[in-house]
């Protein structure tokens, strides 16, 4: 008998007390709040796909975002070195910052609480705001090494010139003894003679005294410059990769630098460890 079964007879099985049980089973989950657990469940139960539910499923996740702006201060990106006894809508950001008057004049306050504010963030507590202080500040504005044009490295034919043909394996002192003949010129950005210099502009000059063409700005020149592991007197100190100021190293751990329109071109001690030495 079993042979002729009609497909009729096998579809009415399902109204079995068991399948009356389980949709009970549902009706009262619902009424519980549970409905669409036990739904699944009882699908299961009857036969159906273990997986097939998957839309009732609650979207617990947020969507992803979709932008990318959610962080702007860490883009922003300073390159220049701001210290005591520079003045201008730069220390004024910086005064805000700090949280002291906002005059524009980076005096010992300003200098104070810029020391107190890298305490406080871990940074190295100098009082002086360069590239890694300005950027964590999110301050704009940059250096005037990394967007002066570049005006001293061009060839007779007008090209720039990445690289001198004048270039040179060995230290030369008389660079040295130039750097230090302008001791006392006056600081100004993108300054390119002794009525004022910024820093690769004091690097470029005193280069172009001994018959020198070097690149202008302090990144060009650290690209086109020769490394050396062993200074000497007449080399040029980078601050940074890419570097972000330079001078003219004067051997015992000093430089001949236009530091900032306090102190002008003077020669002090090299104050950081992140430096490297190139040579023309």
């Amino acid at each position: 008998m079993s042979m002729f079964y009609s497909p009729r007879h096998a579809a009415q099985r399902t109204s079995s007390p068991a399948a009356k049980r389980a949709g009970a089973g549902v009706l009262a989950a619902t009424a519980l709040g549970l409905g669409a657990t036990m739904t699944a469940t009882s699908a299961s139960a009857n036969g159906g796909p273990e997986t097939a539910p998957a839309q009732t499923q609650p979207q617990t996740e947020a969507p992803a975002p979709t932008g990318g702006a959610q962080s702007t201060s860490g883009s922003t990106t300073f390159s220049d070195v701001i210290s005591q006894g520079d003045s201008g809508s730069i220390v004024e950001q910086i005064q805000e910052k700090v949280g002291v008057t906002a005059d524009g004049n980076y005096g010992s306050a300003t200098a104070g609480a810029v020391a107190d504010w890298q305490a406080d963030e871990g940074l190295a507590a100098d009082g002086v705001v360069g590239p890694e202080t300005g950027s964590a500040m999110g301050l704009s504005g940059g250096s005037s090494d990394a967007s002066a044009p570049s005006t001293g490295s061009t060839s007779s034919t007008g090209t720039a010139s990445a690289t001198p043909a004048s270039s040179s394996t060995s230290s030369d002192s008389s660079l040295l003894s130039a750097a230090r003949s302008l001791i006392g010129s006056p600081y100004v950005m993108g300054g390119t003679s002794p009525s004022g210099f910024d820093c690769s502009g004091l690097v470029q000059y005193v280069h172009a005294q001994q018959g020198k063409d070097i690149p202008r700005t302090t990144q060009e020149q650290q690209a086109a410059a020769t490394p050396v592991s062993d200074p000497q007197p007449g080399d040029i100190v980078f601050f940074g990769d890419s570097a972000y100021h330079n001078g003219i190293y004067a051997g015992d751990g000093k430089i001949v630098d236009a530091g900032n329109s306090g102190t002008g071109v003077v020669e002090r001690d090299i104050w950081t460890d992140d430096v490297s030495y190139g040579r023309f």
